[in-house]
């Protein structure tokens, strides 16, 4: 087991053990933002338990679409030029993410939904982490709406119906939005250590270079941490 945590300097100058700080912007209709935590997860396996803070920071990669959101084949027909090359996208998706062993059900999908809601679910969660889990394997394993506030309460019953159905979660969720543009970033899963540009990766990357990265994040106590 690998003992990761770095040195920060307390208020009073003495020096604090900190855990690494690794934010991970994703979408939850993204079959690879789902494959990228699966890797994390083989990554972190090898990490001394809370050597690694993994913040789960919100991502729209359609923010417009309505709170209804839209028909596959519509969108499909729109973005790729017919249903046809979306099946053929979705199948090669499908067999990558069989290797992590994901089961992607694009066949059950009947809406594709706006993901704000799902997002804000994730803001208000106390176990932010089982929230991402539970909306992935709702959506992408089972084909289910998590755009619709009572399908996203059956997926997430401890979720508070009255707080998500008045907004909250929202302005949390934007701040996120804020952050990735402030970064640059056009795609997820996304991966910041520290909060620096400079400790990133983009894609689902291998556990080894998930690995690696929080390694080279142990060796530079002065990262700062945002």
């Amino acid at each position: 087991m690998i003992e990761t945590t770095f040195e920060v300097g307390g208020d009073d100058g003495s020096v604090i053990a900190a855990p690494i700080r690794l934010d991970l912007w994703i979408d939850l209709v993204c079959a690879w933002c789902w494959v990228g935590k699966r890797r994390l997860e083989a990554a972190l396996a090898a990490f001394a338990p809370g050597a690694v803070e993994v913040r789960w920071r919100a991502f729209q990669l359609r923010p417009e679409f309505p709170p209804e959101g839209v028909d596959p084949e519509t969108y499909f027909k729109h973005r790729f030029g017919s249903v046809e090359v979306a099946h053929e996208r979705n199948a090669r998706m499908t067999e990558i993410a069989a290797d992590d062993g994901l089961a992607l059900r694009y066949d059950l999908m009947r809406r594709l939904p706006s993901t704000l809601l799902a997002h804000r679910a994730i803001k208000l969660s106390a176990d932010p982490g089982a929230a991402v889990e539970a909306l992935f394997a709702a959506y992408l394993g089972r084909g289910e709406d998590i755009g619709d506030l009572d399908t996203l309460l059956r997926a997430m019953p401890e979720a508070d119906r009255d707080a998500l159905a008045a907004g909250a979660g929202a302005e949390r969720a934007a701040e996120d939005r804020r952050a990735a543009l402030a970064i640059g970033l056009s795609g997820v899963p996304f991966f910041v250590a520290h909060g620096e540009r400079a400790l990133a990766l983009s894609g689902a990357r291998e556990p080894a270079e998930l690995a690696a990265l929080l390694r080279s994040c142990a060796r530079e106590p002065g990262a700062r941490v945002s």
